[in-house]
This record gives structure tokens, sequence and C-alpha cells, in this order.
């Protein structure tokens, strides 16, 4: 049992969150950084269970993540406005064939009328909503930049549709004090967190950036012959005729030097990133207080004031 109610809830939000983030991010983890990376080469293709395990697309994985994310930011979010207008008026409409005949042919009065109005369920499910979009546009804002700009649009919608539900669809919610936010600061400062490694691993492991960055920097900073440095020759007799695959390995499957040189520059790069952009976040952080200075002056002021009028009271 917990010990107090706050207790209770940010337990409760807490399991009910990382359900929905396995739930909705586990296929674009996936995509993102274990799709394509473990296949294998010609003649010694990694199976599990029998089976080759998936490739990427041409045109590479990141753009099956970009896909994916622009089906969940316009796709998705079109349809959950749809049952944000459809389900309270769904409800009403229950509610009110379910008193029907329960007042009479008399006029109704306003509680009355309130009282045929949605119950409110509070604000759970809307702080899970925005918690999982503030996930998506920035876990993975390096392979779909736009998804700020769809959320912004989202969110200028959803205000509107949410402002006509409150005032006219459910009830008056009871005002309760709240010291907080509760656990659901933690789990912003933790997906936040989250995002600065994923995108470091993005850029580095799911991207071509590096690999071109490394191919300029050979070849006096142009892309002529890319293509080809970045293919491999399947190794004699593996196949019924010579194929060139995406990887870095000589003519016997094993890994060339530059695989190497790149992977060192790719760990480099993340170190790097992920130090720049905490250590950025931190001095931010630091430059902007928490509590403005003003309103700290006034606290202590009235802190005083309440420490005077105590001890007067006292004397």
């Amino acid at each position: 049992m917990h010990r107090t109610q706050t207790e209770y809830e940010d337990n409760l939000t807490f399991k009910v969150f990382i359900f929905q983030f396995c739930n909705f991010y586990s296929s674009i983890f996936y995509i993102a950084f274990f799709k394509g990376k473990f296949v294998g080469y010609p003649g010694n293709y990694t199976r599990v269970f029998g089976l080759r395990t998936e490739e990427c697309a041409n045109g590479g994985c990141l753009v099956e993540l970009a896909q994916q994310l622009l089906v969940i930011m316009v796709g998705k979010q079109m349809i959950n406005n749809c049952q944000e207008v459809a389900v309270p008026k769904i409800k009403q409409f229950i509610q009110r064939w379910k008193l029907k005949g329960s007042l009479g042919d008399r006029e109704s009065t306003r509680w009355e009328e309130d009282y045929q109005l949605v119950e409110n369920e509070g604000l759970f499910e809307e702080y899970l909503e925005m918690i999982l979009q503030f996930g998506f546009i920035t876990i993975f804002v390096a392979s779909f930049p736009l998804a700020p700009l769809f959320a912004l649009l989202n969110n200028w919608i959803e205000i509107r549709l949410d402002g006509a539900k409150y005032l006219c669809e459910v009830r008056r919610p009871v005002a309760e004090r709240a010291e907080d936010i509760g656990i659901w600061f933690s789990i912003l400062d933790a997906i936040a967190q989250i995002a600065v490694v994923s995108n470091a691993f993005l850029i580095a492991f799911t991207s071509d950036f590096l690999s071109r960055a490394l191919y300029k920097y050979k070849h006096d900073g142009v892309l002529d012959g890319y293509t080809n440095y970045t293919l491999s020759t399947s190794p004699e007799g593996s196949m019924s005729q010579t194929c060139r695959y995406l990887d870095y390995r000589d003519e016997n499957g094993a890994y060339k030097v530059t695989y190497f040189q790149l992977l060192a520059l790719k760990l480099l790069f993340v170190i790097v990133f992920e130090h720049f952009v905490f250590g950025v976040g931190k001095l931010i952080d630091m430059a902007v207080p928490d509590v403005p200075e003003s309103l700290e002056i006034k606290i202590k002021r009235e802190a005083y004031m309440a420490k005077q009028a105590l001890s007067e009271l006292q004397a």
C-alpha cells in the first residue's frame, strides 16, 4: 500500500507511461537502431528461427523511420482529434438517453442540465497524450525535422477541440490543489535525456552523414565514387553470379580497415555530441533560474511578514 494519494498516483502514472512507451515506441526503435544492422553478407546471412533478418529498403532505414513518423504525426493525430470530438458527443447522447423521461415534461433547471453532461475523467489522458507526442518530436527529430511543426498544428487544433469539449460536453471538474505536475516532470526530463542520446546514435549509425564526411575528408571534399566506396563484392562461390551489397567488407567477408575507422568516428561523434548538448543544457539551467528573482524576493518578504506577525501574536 502507498502511504499517500500522491505516491499512489505517481506510481500508477509511471506504470501506465512505461506500458504506453513500449507500445508506441518499440517499432520505431526497431527501425531506427536494429533493422538491417545484423543482416550478415552473401553466403553467411544471419538467421533467426531459420529466417533471414529483415533488411532496410533501398532508401535506407532513415527514410522508413521518417515515413513511420509521418504516419504517426499526421494520421494518428487526425484520428485522435476525431475521437476528441466524437467520443464525448456519443457519451452525452447515451447519458441523455438513460435520463430521458426521469425529468417529466417540466423545464429542466440549470443543475439538472449540467447533470446530463458527461462526467469529467480528469487530465490524465491529456497529459499522457502530450508526453507521448513530446517523445515523438524529440527522440527521433533528427530523422523527421517536420515533426515539431505537425505537433504545433495539431496542438493548435486540439486546444479548440478541448475547449469546446470542456465547455459544452463535460461537467465542471472538482478543483483539487496540487503542488506541481507530479511525476510527469521527471518523465519529461528523462525523455529529454533519452532524446539527446537517441539523436546522436541516429545521426552516427542510422544516417550516412559520417560516412559521407569521412569519404570527403579522404578525397579532397568531393563525393565522386562514393556509392562504389560503400559497396562490397560478394565472396567467390557464395552466389550464382557476383553481386554488390552495402557494407565495408573484403572479398572474403571480413571487415575492411575503413569499417573500423568509420566505427571509431561514429563513437567519437556520439560522445562529443551528447556531452556538448548536455553541457549547453546545463549552462542554460544555471543561467535561467527556476524561480525569478523578483518572485523569490516576494516569497521571502511574505515569509518574513508571516514570522513577524506570529512573533507579535505570541508577545
